[in-house]
């Protein structure tokens, strides 16, 4: 008897022993300490071949240089105005922007030419634990084919592994930072990557890049009247200093007489400056092209590579990312998923667009349209709210749980709906920093991180640009009243607008926010 007692205490501290190494492992096998290659969403700054001048961003920047030019520019309107031919204003207003990105032009294969180039990435710091978001930042040269800066990213992967030691990292990317995450996912696989964070993307299309490349530009008189009220332009860098330009159509007499003069006036010209105007900024950038919609990409091939037998290369890079990844990606991201990759998409909505297209009614954050970066999330317009029929119907469906409390979100409609967040009043430039505390906890979890996980992460929240924090949403807004009627200070604001206006047209995307 004494001899099984024996035994058995032997076993009980045996145990009690192996307690705290059996907890050990627990935790470890619940966190995973991995590192973070951030795909930003803006490339580098772009150099002379000798590295002593800087291209991009402009500077001086671009709204200086139509001030210089503000006489001429008056002269070539009031020239146009009064004969009817459009083209000596359409003529001037190319050679002016010609004069400034005729150096960052590609060659008609979508190559750089001159030697124009971004600077080099130091070599990945060595680190074997404690990684952080900023560790490894993939910067590119964001003209080049998408299928170009992928392969730098899987050798830039390699590097930052052997020098940590893993056999993993963790891949997050940022608006135009998602195409060549994209890219790299379709074409080398996930057997390198634990888990995949796209932010604000670019990856299933734009619709504003959709109407700049295919010259379709149409304002929305009850859309800039939102806009005004809540729109904000936050991509920064040269837009500051390009409102100059809304002196000028001040002085053209284009302000007073509102929104239909302006969209007449692009209507005339648009025959004359486009697709000069599109191929002078970033027409010949495959890297762009690959934030064209599907939907889109024929018509704004069209209306751009009008000769299309001299930039054939071009186009066969432009169609390769089309038909392999834009297309296809949702597919090859499921594929991807059932094969052990884990997946997080995070989304912003409530900015509205620029009220320059038929879509500027779209929830959006301010630059690309939540329905394509969220893999196609249901949306009420900006300014308004799901009907009550609609609401009825989700909740009788039995998936009312991921209607937004502000009634403006359907998640259930995307393609992951447990792995879709949406962040709201969050313009596309702008960076919660508790976000940062949400993507390291997605990172450090040894399973699939979903909406249910953490409740200080639910999956939809609000943000406050003024105390840069984020809370859970509770109720519907009051929203805005786009009924119609001007506001006494109409005009004073169109001004404000139209400066915007032009700066998106003359500089789209080009001020991205490298977070």
């Amino acid at each position: 008897m004494k001899q099984s007692l024996k035994r058995i205490l032997a076993v009980v501290l045996t145990i009690l022993m192996l307690l705290p190494a059996a907890f050990l492992f627990a935790d470890a096998a619940t966190t995973l300490d991995l590192p973070i290659v951030y795909v930003a969403g803006k490339y580098g700054n772009l150099y002379t071949k000798d590295n002593k001048t800087k291209l991009y961003p402009l500077n001086p920047s671009l709204g200086d240089t139509f001030k210089d030019h503000a006489s001429e520019l008056v002269s070539a309107y009031t020239a146009s105005n009064s004969t009817g031919n459009w083209k000596t204003f359409a003529d001037k207003i190319y050679d002016i922007v010609y004069s400034r990105f005729e150096p960052l032009i590609m060659d008609n294969s979508g190559n750089p030419r001159n030697g124009t180039h971004v600077l080099a990435m130091s070599a990945p710091k060595k680190k074997t634990s404690n990684f952080q978001l900023e560790d490894y930042m993939f910067t590119y040269d964001g003209r080049l084919d998408p299928y170009e800066n992928a392969k730098l990213l899987k050798n830039y992967i390699d590097s930052v592994l052997a020098a940590t030691g893993k056999s993993k990292v963790n891949l997050i990317g940022r608006c135009l930072g998602t195409t060549v995450m994209a890219t790299y996912l379709t074409v080398y696989g996930a057997s390198k990557i634990e888990t995949s964070i796209f932010f604000a993307s670019a990856f299933n299309g734009v619709y504003m890049m959709d109407g700049f490349f295919s010259a379709d530009f149409d304002i929305d008189y009850g859309m800039v009247q939102y806009y005004l009220a809540y729109g904000k332009d936050d991509e920064g860098g040269e837009f500051d200093t390009i409102y100059e330009i809304a002196n000028i159509f001040q002085t053209l007499g284009l302000l007073g007489v509102g929104v239909n003069k302006v969209n007449q006036v692009l209507e005339k010209m648009s025959p004359y400056l486009f697709p000069r105007l599109i191929l002078a900024i970033f027409g010949t950038w495959p890297g762009h092209w690959a934030m064209i919609s599907s939907g889109a990409y024929e018509k704004a091939k069209s209306v751009t590579f009008q000769d299309a037998a001299t930039y054939a290369a071009m186009i066969k890079k432009t169609d390769k990312y089309q038909t392999n990844v834009m297309s296809k990606f949702p597919a090859t991201l499921e594929k991807l998923r059932k094969e052990g990759m884990r997946i997080a998409i995070v989304c912003k909505y409530n900015t509205p667009l620029m009220p320059l297209s038929p879509h500027s009614d779209m929830q959006a954050d301010g630059t690309v349209e939540l329905k394509t970066m969220s893999l196609g999330a249901t949306a009420a317009d900006i300014g308004k709210t799901f009907s009550n029929a609609y609401i009825t119907v989700a909740k009788r469906a039995g998936h009312g749980d991921y209607l937004s409390k502000d009634l403006v979100v359907d998640a259930y409609t995307c393609q992951y709906p447990d792995y879709t967040w949406f962040i709201k009043n969050c313009p596309h430039g702008e960076y919660p920093p508790e976000i940062n505390t949400m993507f390291m906890e997605i990172f450090h979890s040894s399973k699939q991180y979903t909406i249910e996980t953490n409740s200080k992460f639910p999956q939809f929240v609000s943000y406050d640009t003024s105390t840069k924090k984020i809370s859970p949403i509770t109720k519907p807004d009051s929203g805005a009243d786009t009924s119609g009627g001007l506001s006494t200070n109409f005009f004073s604001k169109i001004t404000d607008w139209i400066r915007s206006f032009l700066a998106k047209i003359l500089s789209l995307f080009g001020g991205l926010s490298a977070a």
